[in-house]
């Protein structure tokens, strides 16, 4: 039966300033946009709206879901703005958990402490957890901090090699100080037992997950598994929820891994629900571990210019076994050196064998040049970037270049002008994954307290109609999805959010203050705020 949604304001997102006042959705899909009385005259069955703005289903390109959901079951350090308070809270925690249990926590940040800007170090977490084997990942989940015991477990000691070169952190007198990166740190938390080790246990915990996203007005989600970092997705998982009818966002499934030679399948297995996604790789560390690639020694570490994961000639292959199977191809590269490295894996696998719709994912950019502008934008290629990098990094990143180059820093502005392709997605769990928030960060390049006064390098800033594209219909293109979501027309599925104001009416600050009434996955009501 066909339902009319009248006086609203629906921005339809096919062009800046499109509006309509009402849609008509029949089985899943929009059939019409228009008027409130030729709704009217369509369906008997009318919701009215009361004059609230609404947008498309938004889209979340960059997410670690699965990882977003079990941290549910961990610690939860993210407001920690004090190393004193970090040990305390693993303090407690240890006090109230068995002697010998395995103790993980998350989200904390060491760039934002306010005694000590340090990661925590072993001796540190012996001193308040000696009799649990306890690991915390920074919430980039890129760096680890573990105690003496979980240590141990991982076999990490005097000599240690570790399987990745330069993941284990050594003292002056070759002992491990309890910091680890990358493949090292989600080692030794795979040695932990796996509360959510059954498929029912991983569904449910993603059921609840993906019912905080509808709440934030999220209706699609690209998920993507990141073995070396503990970053686990099943696809498994989610084909199963829907197919239970608890499925209420979309996914388009990413992996770190190749399917074997022998399953002959592409980018695009699946349906409107769950799909199988692209191939990612991970070209090297963040800048907040100072392990990012770059081209230049870091400003504030003039020895270091961070790890690359790959040579040239391994990046050429990975990415050319990749695209030769028919998977879209993405790839990780924060330092400018691993976006150089991918630039020139792209140039030379498109230009052996250019297809007609190649779509590579270049994932975060988080510093450029012009040189490097000038090539990416001359190659089929659709930007993953982060909104919320800005708001969380800009107290401390610009102090890892020298200051001539902190405007290639997020320079998102910059790439819309040169005519590139720009998604966001939020990296959940590093970062909330409210794309409200997302918005009023890439608009007004400032944190949530609305620091700095002017914004950071906001000749970078984006317009609000940039903003939510990245979230809508630039999102569902860089799924091939461009057809059937992302923007609300007659024909395509019936994804929408219903907002408390209207973001593109209020002064920006006010953005992040916006609520989600209602969301609505193909015409069905997943999430209400009342």
């Amino acid at each position: 039966m066909a339902k009319a949604y009248i006086n609203g304001k629906f921005y339809t997102m096919e062009k800046e300033h499109d509006t309509c006042q009402a849609v008509v959705v029949e089985n899943g899909k929009f059939i019409y946009c228009g008027s409130n009385e030729g709704a009217l005259q369509m369906a008997q069955d009318v919701v009215d709206l009361g004059g609230a703005p609404v947008l498309p289903g938004m889209i979340d390109t960059h997410q670690h879901l699965f990882a977003s959901a079990r941290n549910l079951t961990r610690m939860d350090l993210k407001d920690v703005r004090t190393m004193s308070e970090l040990l305390e809270r693993v303090r407690r925690r240890a006090e109230e958990t068995p002697d010998g249990q395995w103790i993980l926590g998350t989200g904390f940040d060491q760039e934002v402490f306010t005694d000590q800007r340090i990661l925590p170090t072993k001796e540190m977490l012996d001193a308040v957890c000696p009799c649990n084997p306890l690991v915390l990942s920074r919430y980039c989940a890129h760096m680890f901090s573990a105690n003496s015991m979980a240590l141990a477990a991982g076999g990490i000691g005097r000599g240690f090699q570790p399987k990745v070169p330069n993941t284990v952190e050594f003292d002056a007198n070759g002992e491990p100080t309890g910091v680890l990166f990358d493949a090292a740190g989600s080692d030794i938390i795979a040695l932990a037992p796996d509360p959510l080790g059954s498929l029912e246990a991983k569904k449910d915990i993603l059921e609840k997950a993906c019912r905080d996203l509808n709440s934030h007005g999220l209706t699609g989600v690209h998920p993507i598994q990141g073995l070396h970092c503990d970053l686990p997705e099943y696809l498994d998982a989610y084909q199963e929820l829907n197919q239970e009818g608890r499925l209420t966002v979309r996914v388009y499934v990413n992996y770190d891994e190749l399917p074997g030679q022998n399953l002959h399948f592409h980018t695009g297995l699946g349906d409107d629900m769950v799909k199988y996604g692209f191939y990612k790789l991970y070209l090297d560390g963040n800048l907040g571990g100072r392990n990012a690639y770059m081209t230049e020694p870091y400003a504030d570490d003039p020895t270091n210019v961070g790890t690359p994961n790959y040579t040239q000639e391994e990046l050429n292959a990975l990415v050319r076994a990749g695209y030769e199977r028919g998977f879209q191809v993405g790839a990780h590269a924060i330092g400018d050196r691993a976006v150089e490295m991918f630039t020139t894996a792209i140039e030379t696998v498109y230009s052996e064998h250019p297809k007609p719709d190649a779509r590579f994912r270049m994932i975060h950019l988080a510093l450029l040049s012009d040189e490097l502008i000038e090539r990416i934008k001359k190659l089929p290629v659709v930007i993953d970037m982060q909104p919320l990098f800005i708001s969380t990094d800009l107290k401390w990143v610009g102090s890892r270049v020298r200051e001539d180059r902190r405007k290639y820093l997020y320079c998102w502005r910059r790439l819309i002008d040169e005519g590139l392709i720009l998604t966001a997605g939020s990296d959940a769990p590093c970062e909330s994954y409210d794309p409200i928030e997302g918005i009023y960060a890439v608009v007004n390049r400032k944190d949530m307290s609305g620091f700095p006064e002017g914004g950071w390098y906001p000749e970078n800033s984006v317009t609000v109609y940039e903003a939510v594209s990245m979230f809508t219909k630039n999102a569902a293109y860089s799924s091939y999805e461009e057809n059937i979501k992302g923007t609300i027309a007659p024909g395509k599925l019936a994804d929408f959010v219903v907002l408390d104001s209207d973001l593109f009416e209020v002064d920006p600050m006010a953005i992040k203050d916006i609520h989600v009434e209602k969301t609505y996955l193909g015409g069905k009501e997943v999430y209400s705020r009342k």
